[in-house]
C-alpha cells in the first residue's frame, strides 16, 4: 500500500510540474504589460512599427496569438522616463549603443553567430563588431540587413570592393550579385565564409564541375595537391584575363616547370607556344591525361589522334 500511495504521490507531482512548465511557455500566458506601451510610442515615432510587421520582430500589439512578447521598450530601456521626458538621452538606441552593449540585448533573444562550429574561426569575433553593423531592424530587408545588396560588407573589406574594379572581374558592381551571393557571413567553420569551396563556384559555372575522367588536381578542392578553382583564380578580379592569379604561362609555371622536351625537341620550339594553346581542357579531360585539346592533332595538320610527341588519348 505504501508503494502504491508513492507511486500516486509521484505521478501526481509530474502532473503538476508538467502543468506548470506548459502554463509558463503557453502563448495563453504571454500578456506581459509594457511601460510605456507601443501606443505611447508610437504617437510620436509614427509608422515605425511597419517595417517590423514584415519581420519576427513584429510588435505583440500588432500580432494576434504571438507567440514572442515583443514591444518597443524590448530593445528601447529607459521608456518611462523618455515618455514624460523625451530626449535621445535617456532612451537606449541600438544603433548609438556600443558593440558589447548591442550585442548583449539582442542575445536576450537571439544566439550570437558563435556557433559550436564557428569558434576560433570567426574573424568577425575579435573586431569590436555589433549586429548592428550588419542588420537594421526597423527596414523590413530579408535578414534584417542593412541592405539587400550587402554593400554594408564594404565598410570593413575596402579591398574586396576595390578589386571589383579591376579589369577581369565578377559583376558586384553591375549588380548581378552580391557579397552573399559566394559568402555565408555566419561562418559554419569556413575562414573564408565560402559555401563549400569549388561547390560555389560551380552553381554558377556547371561547365567546370566534372566530374572528369582526367583530373587537373589543382582545380580540385578534395585534395592535398589542389586549392580548387581560387588556387588559378582570385574571384574578387585580377588585372588578367578571366580572373587568372598570373599571366599567360606565369600561372601554370607556379606548379609545372617547362618540360626539357619543350627545349630539346623540334629545336625548342615547343617552347615557344603558350600552355593553353595545347593544354586547353585545364580543368579536366574526358579524352587524355595530358588536358590536351583532342582535337589539336587536325589543328597542327596530323589526325585528332597524334601529335607528334604526343598521343592524345593516353
Amino acid at each position: 500500500m505504501t508503494k502504491t500511495i508513492t507511486r500516486l504521490q509521484q505521478s501526481a507531482l509530474c502532473m503538476v510540474y508538467l502543468a506548470l512548465l506548459t502554463a509558463v511557455h503557453s502563448p495563453a500566458t504571454l500578456c506581459q504589460v509594457f511601460e510605456p506601451d507601443d501606443e505611447t510610442c508610437l504617437m510620436c515615432h509614427e509608422a515605425y512599427n511597419d517595417g517590423l510587421a514584415r519581420t519576427a520582430h513584429r510588435l505583440s500589439s500588432d500580432t494576434k496569438n504571438a507567440t514572442v512578447d515583443i514591444g518597443c521598450v524590448s530593445c528601447h530601456e529607459g521608456g518611462e522616463v523618455h515618455a514624460d521626458d523625451p530626449s535621445v538621452e535617456n532612451i537606449t538606441n541600438p544603433a548609438k549603443m556600443t558593440s558589447a552593449a548591442v550585442n548583449s540585448t539582442c542575445t536576450r533573444c537571439h544566439q550570437p553567430h558563435t556557433e559550436m562550429d564557428n569558434v576560433g574561426f570567426d574573424p568577425h569575433i575579435g573586431e569590436d563588431l555589433a549586429c548592428t553593423s550588419c542588420h537594421s531592424i526597423h527596414n523590413g530587408v530579408t535578414a534584417l540587413l542593412m541592405d539587400e545588396e550587402a554593400q554594408f560588407c564594404g565598410k570593413c573589406h575596402v579591398s574586396a570592393v576595390n578589386a571589383f574594379k579591376k579589369r577581369s572581374n565578377h559583376p558586384l558592381i553591375d549588380g548581378n550579385l552580391t557579397c552573399l551571393s559566394c559568402h555565408n557571413f555566419t561562418g559554419r567553420g569556413n575562414p573564408d565564409y565560402g559555401y563549400g569551396g569549388n561547390a560555389n563556384c560551380y552553381r554558377c559555372h556547371p561547365e567546370q564541375s566534372g566530374p572528369y575522367m582526367y583530373e587537373h588536381e589543382a582545380s580540385s578542392s578534395f585534395t592535398t595537391e589542389g586549392g580548387g578553382c581560387v588556387a588559378c583564380h582570385f574571384p574578387h578580379g585580377s588585372p588578367n584575363e578571366r580572373l587568372l592569379n598570373q599571366p599567360n604561362n606565369s600561372l601554370c609555371r607556379q606548379c609545372h616547370g617547362l618540360p626539357p622536351a619543350h627545349v630539346t625537341a623540334h629545336n625548342g620550339e615547343g617552347a615557344s607556344f603558350g600552355c593553353l594553346e595545347c593544354h586547353s581542357e585545364v580543368h579536366g579531360s574526358y579524352d587524355n591525361s595530358h588536358l590536351l585539346d583532342p582535337q589539336l592533332g587536325i589543328k597542327i595538320g596530323g589526325s585528332p589522334g597524334s601529335c607528334f610527341c604526343h598521343n592524345v588519348g593516353d
